[in-house]
């Protein structure tokens, strides 16, 4: 590990504990093993049906919650959908306050990533899945017609925003 890294935000898509599914498993694992190794991880978190976590607070510097937006119509945004929900003014000003390098876990969470005032950040984006192709399968296989134009839409807008991966 790079000694000289001392300090870390996180940016996770959701609350990462408890560790009990997919993405949110290798985060927390991840964060765990930052902290033992002394990285001092300043852990922001999506909120949207998972709680506070005091395991996370007693492993991290910092830990932040921020409320997943929900839109009710969500077709009406030109930015995907699970990207769009996934703002707040508090975060970026949480990130701004520390310099210190940014690792943004899933494509979900890249609101900021080409956010002008992070641009001679450090920043890594590690991505969880291809979720364009991800969201165009969901869409082959749903019989509900509104989810099914949902999914298209949606896959078509990840594919286009994948370009914001060019700021890290």
């Amino acid at each position: 590990m790079n000694k000289t890294l001392k300090e870390l935000h996180v940016v996770a898509f959701d609350v990462p504990y408890p560790a009990n599914y997919g993405g949110v498993i290798d985060i927390f694992y991840k964060v765990q093993a930052l902290s033992e190794a002394g990285v001092k991880v300043h852990l922001h978190c999506y909120q949207y049906g998972r709680s506070e976590s005091k395991m996370l607070e007693s492993i991290c510097e910092s830990v932040r919650y921020y409320k997943r937006k929900v839109f009710r119509n969500p077709i009406y945004n030109t930015k995907p959908y699970i990207v769009a929900s996934r703002n707040s003014t508090a975060m970026i000003e949480n990130l701004l306050a520390i310099d210190c390098p940014i690792l943004f876990e899933g494509l979900h969470s890249t609101y900021y990533l080409d956010d002008p005032r992070l641009k001679n950040r450090c920043k890594v984006v590690r991505t969880h899945n291809i979720e364009h192709d991800y969201y165009m399968h969901l869409s082959e296989v749903e019989p509900n017609p509104f989810k099914k134009y949902f999914f298209k839409i949606e896959s078509e807008r990840l594919r286009k925003h994948e370009s914001v991966l060019k700021h890290t």
